[in-house]
């Protein structure tokens, strides 16, 4: 009778159990990873200068307001203030410039350059040239109060040459394009 452990059988045993125990370790899930963790940022208010329209739409109305913000960026602040100026104002002073519940404009920012997103209802508003001047210089006020350099002004997403037939969307507007 034959030996049953034999060197080369204790070897090939040895390889077989190996084999077998990295099969079983290779054939593993990977361990799921740990998801990073939610790090909001702060919510916190600041004071911001909205400018509406006066009662004979010739001139600016400006209100301090407390505005909360996610964050600093500018983008962020920029569009806090463009909701608070599409609100209108509470004080009584100044007149909405635009229609109750008409939707908010959208900002980007990119660098000391804004650009406003003009919703494609504005320019159904049945405005004049005061109107319409009211509209982008008090948006323009409000933006470029404490930073920036001009904002160029889209409708519904898309250039266009001019919001309501009178004033030129083609080009940016600067704070000196916007004096009482």
């Amino acid at each position: 009778m034959k030996r049953l452990f034999t060197p080369i059988n204790i070897l090939g045993l040895l390889v077989l159990a190996l084999s077998l125990a990295v099969r079983n370790w290779v054939s593993q899930p990977p361990p799921a990873p740990t998801p990073p963790a939610l790090q909001l940022e702060v919510v916190q208010p600041i004071t911001v200068t909205l400018y509406f329209s006066n009662g004979n739409v010739d001139s600016f109305v400006t209100e301090d307001r407390s505005v909360s913000v996610e964050g600093q960026s500018p983008g962020k602040v920029a569009q806090a203030e463009l909701n608070a100026w599409a609100r209108g104002p509470l004080k009584g002073k100044g007149l909405r410039v635009i229609p109750q519940g008409s939707a908010v404009p959208d900002v980007w920012v990119r660098g000391p350059h804004f650009y406003v997103n003009l919703p494609s209802s504005y320019a159904q508003f049945n405005y004049g040239v005061s109107g319409e001047r009211m509209i982008l210089c008090s948006l323009t006020r409000t933006l470029l109060d404490k930073t920036g350099k001009d904002v160029l002004f889209l409708l519904g997403g898309q250039s266009a040459p001019t919001l309501l037939g009178h004033m030129d969307l083609t080009r940016p507007y600067g704070k000196a394009d916007c004096q009482d």
